[in-house]
């Protein structure tokens, strides 16, 4: 049967490759020798719980960010802004968390790799609820038949992303104000 895993390493080694990425320039990731030393587990245990150093790399830029809480209003529209609007508020708490935002972007457009398996781990995950929200537009017959929701939901986030990390006044009232707009106006080109 074996020992049971240690979860306290796994924290640790997550803690440490957190630690290191903001401490590192944006871009640049660590090494696993640099990880060992830090956290204090062996190469062994790290590879015993991730399967290659990039998995720790994406695990730990996902490290902070928390799962999607939809808040229900009484339309897809409100719902959607209500959401978007927590989700800027919880990024916008996280110390550190433009630091990973900003890692996280510069890693995944050097490595396309990196890229795809954050996509797969962490981006998708979190779009599937989005998408359930947006679904649910259509069945009730707010949103047209005819919408592409893939595509709904990334101009939403793309608005979002712009005003979080682009422009200089991101994590204000003013650029979660936009992004509460920017919605609207979405919604407006796919009501039913």
């Amino acid at each position: 049967m074996g020992r049971p895993r240690d979860t306290e390493i796994a924290d640790r080694v997550l803690r440490a490759a957190v630690d290191l990425l903001r401490e590192k320039p944006v871009g640049d990731d660590f090494t696993l020798a640099e990880l060992v030393a830090r956290s204090g587990a062996s190469r062994a245990a790290i590879y015993r719980r991730w399967e290659n150093r990039q998995a720790v790399v994406v695990a730990a830029l996902d490290a902070e960010r928390r799962a999607v809480t939809h808040i229900e209003r009484d339309s897809v529209l409100e719902s959607l802004v209500a959401t978007y609007d927590h989700v800027l508020a919880d990024i916008e708490s996280l110390a550190g968390g433009q630091r990973l935002i900003d890692q996280r972007l510069a890693l995944g457009l050097r490595d396309k790799a990196l890229q795809q398996a954050y996509w797969e781990r962490h981006v998708s995950r979190r779009r599937a609820s989005s998408l359930a929200i947006l679904k649910r537009g259509k069945e009730t017959g707010e949103i047209r038949v005819d919408v592409d929701l893939e595509v709904v939901l990334d101009l939403i986030n793309g608005a979002t992303y712009y005003q979080t990390v682009v422009r200089p006044d991101g994590g204000t009232e003013a650029s979660r104000a936009r992004v509460r707009e920017a919605i609207r106006m979405l919604f407006c080109g796919i009501a039913a």
